[in-house]
């Protein structure tokens, strides 16, 4: 070991010996041992040290400054607990706060149902169910008129269902009860579906079906019903039934 790092270690171990490895107190020790220059101011320093260390051993210690360094620090750890407990409070409020902001925005922007509006609406569907129908194709932008006359009396509802996930308007209508053409048979109904061209059905080729209670005819609007194509689904053999007097046996799709 060179002097000039022996220096550096004789430096190091009066603040840090017990991280000096063997690797350096071994080499330092054995230079040392054979270099006066370098053994003197190791004795030197070591001599400094013992005196610093006797005359600190001999400072009077204040009466009383042990409790009021515990003291201190008590009111400093005090502190510190105090300030990381108001800002967890701080944060604690401040997320009540937004969730009970964001509770009232979505409170303010939820649609309240108005009673008088329902009351209103089914009022004049009752009242005028021909001209509640019109208003309500148009608002659909459909054609204001369905292609087959049928007897506004018997509508039950203007609405939609869904047709492969897909919301679809549809008008239902009850058939009389009893019906006086077939005194036997239960009451139906006739629902009205209206498939506008606009792409989000396959519309070609649909074809007529049929089970033991119900049938699904199919007309292709023309004309004034261009661009629509509507699907009856209705009880019975017909939709004779569904028809305004004096239409019956006139109509066929």
């Amino acid at each position: 070991m060179e002097c000039r790092d022996a220096q550096f270690y004789l430096r190091m171990r009066r603040h840090a010996a017990d991280e000096l490895g063997p690797d350096v107190t071994a080499p330092l020790d054995a230079h040392l041992a054979t270099c006066p220059a370098c053994a003197a101011d190791a004795r030197e320093l070591m001599s400094f040290d013992r005196a610093v260390a006797s005359t600190m051993v001999n400072v009077p210690i204040p009466s009383g400054l042990r409790a009021r360094l515990i003291a201190s620090g008590a009111e400093k750890q005090g502190t510190a607990l105090r300030r990381k407990a108001y800002r967890a409070v701080a944060a604690l409020a401040a997320s009540l706060l937004f969730a009970g902001l964001a509770l009232g925005v979505f409170t303010n922007t939820r649609p309240k149902p108005n009673n008088d509006e329902l009351v209103a609406l089914n009022d004049r569907l009752l009242s005028d169910p021909q001209q509640s129908t019109k208003e309500w194709l148009a608002a659909q932008k459909l054609p204001n008129e369905l292609p087959l006359p049928f007897d506004y009396t018997l509508l039950v509802s203007l609405g939609y269902e869904k047709v492969n996930g897909r919301d679809v308007p549809v008008i239902v209508f009850r058939s009389p009860h009893p019906d006086p053409a077939n005194l036997g048979e239960p009451a139906g109904f006739a629902k009205v579906y209206l498939f506008p061209h606009d792409g989000r059905f396959d519309l070609k080729n649909l074809q007529e079906s049929q089970a033991s209670l119900t049938r699904a005819q199919v007309y292709v609007g023309r004309d004034a019903y261009r661009g629509v194509t509507y699907v009856f689904v209705h009880t019975g053999r017909d939709l004779q039934k569904f028809f305004r007097t004096g239409n019956v046996g006139a109509i066929h799709i």
